[in-house]
């Protein structure tokens, strides 16, 4: 029955080829073969002969009957999917998210009601067929030959778009796996999904880790395009600023590397990109020691808490990178011990003040204020003291200082 009925295909991951009607045309046209006249005659001299013949024409016949009405069911369950394959080949892949969930009911619903199709081995393949699908319409939105020429920015923003959807596709999946049961009727057997998802999403699996570590390069290589604006002050300033000016063109050195290359980096069989990328990796790691290294000299040489917090702001995101926050972690400790020292500072200038008040009967105010008002302004400006550098830790979310 396999052999004549076959399974579902999906031409060229692209528009769907008639959704099993091929083959169903193609047994239409058999049968019609097999059931003319001249045909029903021959068998009818075949039985009467009692020739050797006859039991082999017989069942072939009936072979095609069946196979008929396992197409014929088929393709009548199956057609709706036509409409939504071809909507989502149209459309740009960014906007093929809605488009996930209504496919997936047509296929649950096809799933249920077709006397035929609902065989595990028959709706694997038709999983695996719409996988592929989304991967070809993947690979055309993004346009991997010039994926890592083109602007980093926009390059990392559609490999993260196409991750997101891939994904939903497998949560969307699971999703009706799950709710697979809510399509049967009161009391009828429910047939569940009882195959492993491996077997749906293999080659999808394999694709999304490919876009995994394009996403991960680009993040990288974004991250230490801000190097080309950090500039140190102090007295070590202008050594540290070279030192960062030398890490920079080597990252550029070797991310020129993706830029000189012909291949496709999302091509599952090129292992020449696997090898470049861990070769950058290593690179990246050996470049984020470093800045480090150099963090950690100028934080060391940071005059007062102000000129710790202008380093911090001109690093940025970089200290969220691995290798940079775990050598860099007991710095935050610091800071807040030099904050404790700027609170101790404040409380002695608050002491003093007192004093000189307590000494002189009214307390020290700027030149040429009145009593009450010169009081206020000082106060007011001992607070904005203390309150500028205790807001300045509102923008670390490091855990040492968040608690």
């Amino acid at each position: 029955m396999d052999g004549l009925c076959g399974q579902l295909m999906l031409t060229q991951y692209g528009l769907v080829t008639c959704l099993g009607c091929c083959r169903c045309d193609d047994l239409e046209c058999i049968y019609s073969q097999l059931t003319t006249r001249k045909v029903r005659n021959m068998m009818e001299v075949l039985e009467r002969i009692e020739s050797s013949y006859f039991p082999v024409f017989k069942s072939m016949l009936m072979d095609v009957e069946a196979a008929l009405t396992e197409a014929r069911d088929i393709h009548l369950h199956l057609m709706p999917l036509r409409r939504h394959l071809e909507a989502i080949e149209k459309a740009e892949f960014s906007k093929v998210k809605p488009l996930l969930l209504p496919l997936l009911h047509v296929v649950c619903l096809a799933w249920v009601t077709s006397q035929h199709y609902s065989v595990p081995a028959r709706l694997v393949v038709l999983l695996q067929e719409i996988c592929n699908l989304l991967i070809q319409q993947a690979l055309a939105y993004l346009s991997p030959e010039d994926l890592l020429k083109g602007e980093m920015e926009e390059s990392l923003g559609k490999v993260q778009m196409v991750l997101s959807i891939l994904n939903d596709f497998k949560g969307a999946f699971e999703d009706r796996r799950e709710k697979l049961h809510t399509y049967y009727e009161p009391g009828q057997e429910v047939k569940e999904w009882d195959f492993h998802a491996t077997m749906v999403f293999s080659r999808l699996d394999s694709f999304l880790k490919r876009l995994g570590m394009v996403e991960d390069l680009l993040t990288n290589a974004l991250d230490l395009m801000k190097l080309e604006k950090i500039e140190f002050s102090g007295i070590k300033g202008k050594a540290l600023s070279q030192q960062v000016l030398d890490v920079y063109e080597e990252f550029q050195e070797a991310y020129k590397v993706f830029a000189e290359r012909t291949y496709d980096c999302l091509d599952l069989t090129n292992t020449d990109f696997e090898q470049d990328a861990f070769d950058f990796q290593q690179k990246v790691e050996d470049i984020d020691r470093r800045l480090a290294t150099i963090f950690i000299q100028a934080f060391d040489d940071a005059l007062d808490l102000e000129h710790a917090f202008k380093l911090l702001y001109m690093y940025g995101s970089l200290l969220e990178r691995p290798v940079i926050a775990a050598d860099t972690a007991d710095k935050y400790s610091v800071l807040i011990s030099m904050f404790n020292s700027a609170l101790n500072d404040a409380s002695l200038i608050y002491s003093r003040h007192i004093q000189a008040e307590l000494e002189l009967g009214s307390p020290p105010v700027h030149k040429n204020m009145p009593v009450v008002a010169g009081a206020l302004g000082w106060a007011r400006e001992l607070r904005a003291r203390i309150q500028a550098q205790f807001g300045c830790f509102r923008h670390i979310t490091h855990p040492c200082v968040s608690s």
